[in-house]
């Protein structure tokens, strides 16, 4: 059997198997990704041996990287950011004590390029974190504001920082190669708003299916040619570019929806499971120093993040936690360093131990803790329940005067399909669909205001009614969205059938 033929076989039990471990994880509290991280483990030479990798998986998973990076620069990054003197000298503080202490044990152990293999290992992955914040109801919060803020700087400055010492060379070359991101990040302030309409005549002027998409990819891999060429990480170059597009994709949900699809269900599983299948075999060796970092990196992380929260004025416990978090970007700057032969791969296997460890043990001992500390538990709503009742779901409206531009990035925040519009005194009057947005040119996204549109019916019901009665009118209207009002006609709810159906699944 020739290497094409087999990986399309290896590739296929990669997939299903990954979703399926992630689905078993799920149910019992953990986290998804971990699943298939040990699955990848136990089917490559870590346990079993049963997948081998080879050239065209190994080319797979790296431009996985790049898709994975790319979508991180685009979300991660892209929401604005409140750099208070407080937050900068935390975050100082959370990169530096754990660089010292890991570094220097790295060293003590005579890891070959003790730097290259420390900032993927003490940086906090932003992407797991704001996963957490949503599952236990902070990401609107102030502490969920703050952990994200300290997380997102955290990673930005080890990203930047791991992209200069990858190359173990002289300090002639470590000059040249902070020279070159600092080129880089002017590159990215001049030519994002060009390539930007670039890529918008592009789509006036070629109306062929799903061009938008196959120049996005084509951007993306050139980009990753170019940097590579230049002896710059491709998939550092795609988190950049990412961060540069993130305005344009903001304007797209389609576009951002299909890169979602593309990532998430194809190059996500399959980097998760080559995380486990480069593990070299495992011995006593791999796991004890896998366990020695492990407890290093959560020790120091959760000992500056609680010191920190003094700072920030907030809870210690819950900061030290929430800027542990782990198994994102750090992931695939590991794996990057591994292929590119910067370390070896028994190095890489305690590293990626440690890193998976992290992802499993953080997020349960911070749910524990949030609930713990008396995050409100939220009643689960009833069938008979009156809809104005329904604390769980927060209202999501536009007014008259938000701009189209607001109006997407209120839509893609919380994934829906429609969103109701409203007068000056929060009567509702109409409803905006993703269909329409679509059929704008995106240039004019913040020109337009919502008072431009032609408003689409909408349905409205009392807040007296009950739940049950919204999910008999969804399904005879086949409505993407319901105004809740009170007697007075102003909106106090608005209720999308697939929330509503989640809140009642809800433990």
């Amino acid at each position: 059997m020739n290497v094409v033929t087999s990986s399309l076989l290896y590739i296929g039990i990669m997939l299903v198997s990954a979703k399926l471990m992630e689905e078993g994880f799920s149910r019992l509290g953990l986290t998804p990704f971990v699943g298939a991280i040990l699955i990848g483990l136990i089917l490559g030479r870590g346990v079993l041996n049963v997948i081998s990798l080879n050239d065209v998986i190994s080319f797979v998973t790296s431009l996985g990287i790049i898709f994975l990076l790319f979508l991180a620069g685009a979300e991660e990054f892209g929401d604005s950011m409140e750099l208070t003197p407080r937050i900068l000298v935390s975050s100082l503080i959370l990169t530096i004590v754990p660089f010292i202490v890991v570094f220097l044990f790295l060293t003590l152990i005579g890891v070959s390029n003790p730097l290259t293999v420390t900032f993927p290992l003490i940086m906090t992955s932003v992407g797991p974190m704001t996963r957490l914040l949503m599952d236990t109801g902070l990401v609107r919060s102030d502490t969920g504001r703050k952990l994200f803020y300290q997380g997102t700087l955290v990673e930005i400055i080890s990203v930047i920082v791991f992209a200069i010492v990858s190359k173990p060379a002289s300090l002639y070359s470590l000059i040249r190669e902070a020279l070159e991101i600092v080129v880089l990040f002017s590159i990215i302030l001049f030519v994002g708003p060009k390539l930007s309409r670039l890529l918008e005549e592009i789509e006036s002027f070629i109306k062929v299916r799903e061009v938008e998409l196959a120049f996005l990819l084509t951007v993306i891999m050139v980009t990753g040619y170019v940097s590579e060429i230049f002896g710059f990480n491709s998939a550092i170059a795609a988190l950049f570019l990412g961060f540069l597009l993130r305005d344009y994709l903001g304007d797209r949900p389609d576009l951002k929806e299909k890169m979602h699809g593309l990532t998430y269900g194809f190059f996500e599983p399959l980097f998760f499971v080559s995380i486990g299948l480069y593990f070299a075999p495992l011995n006593l060796y791999i796991t004890t120093i896998g366990l020695l970092l492990f407890v290093l990196i959560l020790s120091t992380k959760f000992l500056s993040g609680y010191l920190t929260g003094f700072i920030v004025k907030m809870d210690g416990i819950v900061n030290g936690l929430g800027v542990s978090s782990k198994g994102g970007v750090d992931a695939s700057l590991l794996i990057s360093a591994f292929v590119l032969g910067e370390l070896s791969q028994t190095e890489y296997s305690y590293s990626a131990l440690s890193i998976t460890l992290m992802s499993l043990t953080i997020p349960l001992i911070f749910k524990l803790k949030v609930r713990g500390i008396g995050v409100e538990e939220k009643k689960k709503p009833k069938f008979y329940e009156k809809l104005g009742s329904l604390s769980t779901i927060t209202p999501l409206y536009a007014t008259m005067d938000s701009s189209l531009r607001e109006i997407i990035n209120m839509i893609t925040e919380r994934g829906a399909r429609a969103i109701v519009v409203v007068d000056e005194c929060l009567h509702p009057i109409g409803l905006i669909t993703v269909q329409q947005l679509l059929e704008i040119d995106p240039s004019y996204y913040s020109v337009y205001k919502a008072r431009d549109l032609e408003l689409k019916d909408l349905v409205i019901m009392e807040e007296n009614r009950r739940v049950i009665d919204a999910l008999r009118k969804f399904r005879a209207t086949e409505t993407a969205v319901i105004a809740v009002v009170d007697k007075n006609g102003k909106l106090v709810q608005t209720i999308y059938e697939r929330e509503l159906l989640r809140v009642l699944n809800s433990l």
